[in-house]
């Protein structure tokens, strides 16, 4: 499973440099060496980056449609990377008693939670904000963390939840009102 992890997010780099290519470049490189699964998890990958990047952008209309694209690419990419990084066991919850037995070393929704952000941080958003989320505060067994993000000026609540978490590493969005987490915000002096 690793191993296809790998050679998917390999193929997904490869394919998005070829978009880069011009018409008759393209027409060089030999079809034949990109498989149907190959071309399918490309296609998937292309729709949920346009989705997420969509309900980004509703967020507010001053969004730059570029930069919702970034955040979208970036978390998208990242939560896989991150899933490989950790050598992810899924469940996620399983993974999580691997962690707390010690016999891996990171892979907690507050690790992915924390590299995650990181990363989106390194954007330098300029009509986006980030924030942390966390749902069930304090209990051991069912606090959970996420990154949120807003559009500039808007409130918490108002935020998209990134949970790359939830699916072991496919990331998961909803709005923080629709979700099924009761998410709060953290206050960022805590981060």
């Amino acid at each position: 499973m690793l191993v296809r992890l790998k050679y998917s997010v390999v193929i997904l780099l490869v394919v998005f440099l070829i978009g880069c290519v011009s018409g008759h470049q393209r027409s060089q490189i030999p079809d034949e060496s990109v498989t149907p699964e190959d071309r399918r998890e490309a296609e998937t990958y292309r729709e949920k980056v346009a989705s997420l990047q969509v309900d980004l952008a509703v967020l507010n209309r001053q969004t730059n449609l570029l930069e919702a694209e970034q955040v979208a690419q970036t978390a998208i990419q990242y939560s896989f990377f991150l899933a490989e990084k950790y050598e992810l066991v899924r469940p996620a919850a399983l993974h999580n008693v691997l962690v707390r037995i010690g016999l891996k070393d990171r892979g907690l929704c507050h690790h992915w939670t924390v590299d995650l952000m990181k990363q989106l941080e390194l954007l330098e958003l300029k009509s986006y904000q980030l924030y942390w989320g966390v749902a069930h505060r304090g209990s051991e067994l069912r606090e959970h963390n996420s990154v949120v993000v807003a559009a500039k000026g808007q409130q918490f609540e108002e935020g998209i939840v990134l949970d790359p978490w939830r699916n072991s590493g496919e990331l998961y969005w909803a709005l923080v009102k629709n979700d099924r987490y009761p998410w709060q915000e953290r206050p960022r002096h805590e981060w």
